[in-house]
C-alpha cells in the first residue's frame, strides 16, 4: 500500500529528475552550434515581453482573435472558481449577459527561461473591470502565472494561464 507520505517523496523525486534533465539539456543546447543562431536569452525574454504587452492589449480591447493568436493549440486557462478551459477552440467570446470590459495593466515581476523552448513570467495586474449589461466599474487586481512555449516557426505562445485575484471581488 502506498502513503501519501510515498506519495509526495516520489513526486518530490520526478520534479528533481525533470529539473535536471532541464538544467542538463539546456547546457547541452547551448554548446550546440546550433546555439549560436538561436535566440539569445535576453532576445527571448524581450519576445516575451512583448506576447505580454500584446496580450494586455487584446485583454483591454476584449478582441477575442486577438487574445487566441497568441495561444499554443494546447493551451490551458486555469481561472478561479472555475474549470479550466483545454485547447485554442474551446476559447470563446463570454456571453452578451455575462460580458466585462477590461481596463488592466501587467507588471512584469519577472520572466525565467527554463530551456530554450519553455520559459514562465509571473505577472501582477490591477485596473478596473466593467459590467457592460450595468455599467458598473470595480477595481481589478491578479496575480498571474504564465507558461511560454515556442511555437515550430520560433514564436513564443502562451501555453499555460493562471490567475488569481488579489483583492475581494465585489458582492
Amino acid at each position: 500500500m502506498v502513503t501519501r507520505v510515498h506519495i509526495k517523496s516520489i513526486l518530490a523525486a520526478v520534479a528533481l529528475l525533470a529539473a535536471v534533465g532541464w538544467t542538463v539539456s539546456a547546457a547541452a543546447a547551448d554548446a550546440s552550434p546550433a546555439a549560436s543562431v538561436a535566440a539569445t536569452p535576453a532576445a527571448d525574454k524581450v519576445a516575451i515581453t512583448s506576447v505580454l504587452s500584446a496580450y494586455e492589449t487584446a485583454l483591454n480591447a476584449s478582441d477575442i482573435e486577438a487574445i487566441r493568436r497568441l495561444y499554443t493549440e494546447d493551451v490551458v486557462l486555469m481561472r478561479p472558481f472555475r474549470p479550466s478551459v483545454v485547447g485554442k477552440a474551446a476559447v470563446r467570446q463570454p456571453s452578451a449577459a455575462g460580458a466585462r470590459k477590461l481596463n488592466i495593466k501587467f507588471t512584469i515581476a519577472e520572466i525565467v527561461e527554463m530551456t530554450p523552448d519553455w520559459a514562465f513570467a509571473r505577472t501582477n495586474s490591477a485596473g478596473t473591470i466593467t459590467l457592460n449589461a450595468t455599467g458598473a466599474t470595480s477595481p481589478e487586481a491578479n496575480q498571474e502565472l504564465f507558461i511560454f512555449r515556442k511555437d515550430t516557426d520560433g514564436a513564443w505562445k502562451i501555453a499555460r494561464y493562471s490567475f488569481s485575484p488579489t483583492i475581494p471581488r465585489p458582492q
